[in-house]
């Protein structure tokens, strides 16, 4: 079965992405490590739960073949481009609304 990416599922990768970084950030903030390999694996580690594994799989979908470099000429890899770019806008409003949202939530002083 094969899963087909919606605006819906790119706001849930983009709810998802701020869920996790934000406080990882945070989190990173706090306890600052001096070993750049551990922070380094760490960012990685977070990086891919959060941000690159569900927009690949819930904004970009697997199914999206690459674009020739004349699209924009092309009607239906112009739809297609449109269709990707618009995932993309909802992921990333939603990333951001949320993303303050959690990250203004997480600042109150009863949290520090």
């Amino acid at each position: 079965m094969e899963y087909q990416p919606s605006n819906r599922s790119a706001s849930i990768a983009g709810i998802w992405c701020a869920l996790g970084m934000v406080p990882f950030e945070h989190w990173m903030n706090v306890h600052a490590n001096k070993d750049v390999l551990v922070n380094n694996m760490l960012w990685l580690l977070f990086f891919a739960i959060f941000l690159a594994i569900p927009v690949f799989y819930l904004v970009i979908g697997r199914n999206t073949g690459p674009f020739s470099q004349t699209w924009f000429l092309d009607p239906v890899e112009r739809a297609q481009y449109a269709v990707v770019v618009r995932r993309m806008l909802c992921w990333f409003l939603s990333a951001g609304i949320f993303g303050s949202a959690w990250s203004l939530l997480l600042s109150f002083p009863w949290n520090q």
